[in-house]
């Protein structure tokens, strides 16, 4: 592959999982029929408003991506500091966000520079902070939160497979305790490495990534057997059910998602299954790899992706890196990555990840916690603002016509299974 053409492809998966994690961003937690009510379907950056109208912890500022991306970046920020994965630079570079200061309007934002985190990632920040060792703060979750931010780990050993291997299991032990999480990781990491070096999506493909898993899990389970949990009967989950969507290529969409989900539902969910993007490795990942294989283009993956709600900033950042390693920068809509946020500052590491460590100057990348921190700040002044309008506006309605407005509906709970 050509420089050039290789290149491409790093800069599409950086920006793709940028891309598909703010464009999910907002619909995390709503369901597919609650998406076509409030928006039809969804094929641009919304803030959430119309959905989630009276929970404005969900409204979202269109085109800014949330902690799955903030994390790929702090990989990203290790691998070129130091050179190699190192947990202990990560878990402490996490560690720095959560602690610094960010204050706006009066009002000191609880999280520090993170964003939107989930239960597990933010409990293992609080012990972190407490000064709990690194190799206890992890979290037996079946989630997505360790497979999200491997992608910069795929670009610096995509011809490594042994190195992206330790890579990816000392990232991910980090907050993943589980057979299932990790795997997860690991399926991501090895297929976005694959496509980076220009091989087909074809359904040959999900067999080549799936024995990667298989590989990987069973060699987990004997250097790592009495630190990751559920090695029994889960060993093999995830690489089961990626090999499980070969099968079920040529359906129609709405019935190979239930055959997801039934396959899913073998796996140990500790909550029903009933979304294909629900925030379990299993159901959600085989969604990706359905929808990679599946789709003409970048654009039409992300979509089908983001209107199937459920934990839809995860499913969509995932699922826009390993479209973006296929497709390429060039696939990704341009009306898209206009508006992102920090569009340079990402594009700046994918970059970076191609070079050799000598040839990489920090001075055209921009600080990843004062950038963090200025749309951390950035997003709460925008929820304010329209926080404000809503109280106008609902005061005017109350003042005009009292009871004449329909209710506008509260939205779902939280997604399941967060991280």
């Amino acid at each position: 592959m050509r420089p050039a053409q290789a290149l491409n492809r790093a800069r599409g998966a950086m920006l793709g999982m940028a891309v598909g994690d703010a464009l999910g961003a907002p619909l995390e937690g709503l369901g597919p029929q609650q998406i076509r009510t409030h928006y039809t379907s969804v094929e641009d950056y919304v803030d959430g408003t119309r959905a989630w109208r009276r929970k404005s912890d969900r409204w979202r500022v269109p085109g800014l991506y949330t902690d799955d991306t903030q994390q790929a970046l702090t990989v990203a920020e290790t691998l070129i500091e130091c050179g190699e994965m190192r947990a202990v630079h990560l878990a402490e570079f996490w560690r720095r966000m959560y602690r610094t200061s960010v204050e706006e309007s009066g009002f000191q934002l609880p999280n520090g520079v993170h964003r939107n985190i989930g239960r597990n990632f933010r409990l293992a920040l609080e012990q972190l902070t407490a000064g709990q060792p690194i190799h206890t703060i992890s979290q037996a979750s079946a989630g997505l939160g360790a497979a999200v931010r491997v992608v910069p780990l795929a670009l610096a050993y995509r011809e490594d497979a042994d190195r992206l291997y330790h890579a990816v299991v000392e990232s991910s032990l980090l907050t993943h305790s589980d057979i299932r999480g990790i795997s997860a990781a690991l399926a991501v990491a090895f297929a976005t490495a694959r496509l980076l070096n220009g091989e087909a999506k074809e359904p040959s493909f999900l067999f080549h990534v799936a024995g990667d898993t298989a590989r990987s899990e069973s060699r987990l389970a004997q250097e790592f057997p009495d630190r990751i949990l559920n090695l029994n009967p889960h060993l093999h989950s995830i690489s089961r059910c990626i090999a499980n969507v070969e099968r079920i290529l040529d359906m129609p969409q709405d019935q190979a998602y239930l055959m997801i989900l039934d396959e899913a539902r073998n796996h140990g969910p500790s909550v029903p299954c009933k979304r294909p993007t629900m925030g379990f490795a299993p159901a959600a990942l085989a969604s990706c790899f359905y929808l990679l294989i599946t789709s003409g283009s970048y654009q039409e993956a992300l979509i089908d992706v983001v209107n199937q709600g459920g934990d839809a900033d995860t499913a969509g950042a995932i699922l826009g890196a390993m479209c973006g390693a296929h497709f390429g920068l060039d696939g990704i809509p341009q009306d898209w990555l206009t508006p992102l946020f920090n569009l340079e500052g990402i594009d700046a590491r994918a970059q970076a990840l191609m070079m050799s460590p000598e040839k990489i100057n920090r001075k055209m990348i921009p600080d990843l916690i004062e950038t963090e921190a200025r749309l951390s700040r950035m997003e709460y002044r925008h929820c304010q603002e329209l926080k404000a309008g809503f109280s106008f506006q609902s005061s005017t309605d109350l003042d005009q016509s009292v009871g004449n407005q329909p209710k506008a509906s509260d939205g779902p709970p939280s997604s399941t299974d967060p991280d």
